[in-house]
């Protein structure tokens, strides 16, 4: 219990309910249903499953970087279009980082890191209908080591961090 109250078993009648009868708290997706965030129209696939499209939390962890910058514009356009009143949780690395191909993800497999940002605020911008809330330091809670290779990024690049996850909220 939160706060000494119950939470509330009233559950919205879009959200699923188990075959017991039992209500459940997150949606569950067909998996011959299939997606791919480059394509357009994806996040409306996922409208008959969210219902009125009212709080909406869009986790993009480990994706956003692969997309080139069209492809990110595209991407938070379609999440704003599709739900209106989202929050969207993703990581991102700086440019400096994701554009010079010596990231230790990039060598031990060949992928390629196509768009970075400089901060949660430079992710709102990329697209229109984002509003920045907040940054969340990623990098520093790995070790000591990490905090001070972050914290030497931000010196050099004037505040902008290295590898963030931002949290943004869209906007009427």
């Amino acid at each position: 219990m939160y706060g000494g109250t119950r939470p509330s078993r009233r559950v919205p009648p879009h959200l699923p309910r188990s075959p017991e009868g039992r209500s459940e708290r997150s949606i569950r997706i067909d998996p011959s249903r299939t997606a791919s965030i480059t394509e357009p129209g994806w996040a409306d696939q996922l409208l008959p499953l969210v219902g009125e499209r009212r709080g909406v939390l869009v986790l993009a962890e480990g994706v956003l970087t692969y997309l080139d910058p069209a492809g990110l514009r595209a991407f938070l356009a379609s999440c704003r279009s599709a739900f209106p009143a989202a929050e969207l949780v993703a990581d991102f690395f700086h440019p400096k980082i994701a554009l010079s191909g010596r990231h230790p993800i990039v060598k031990a497999t060949g992928a390629q890191f196509r768009s970075g940002v400089r901060g949660g605020r430079g992710l709102a911008a990329v697209a229109p209908g984002w509003q920045w809330i907040g940054d969340h330091r990623v990098m520093e809670r790995i070790s000591a080591g990490h905090r001070a290779a972050a914290d030497l990024f931000r010196l050099l690049t004037l505040g902008a961090p290295a590898y963030s996850a931002a949290r943004l909220r869209a906007t009427p």
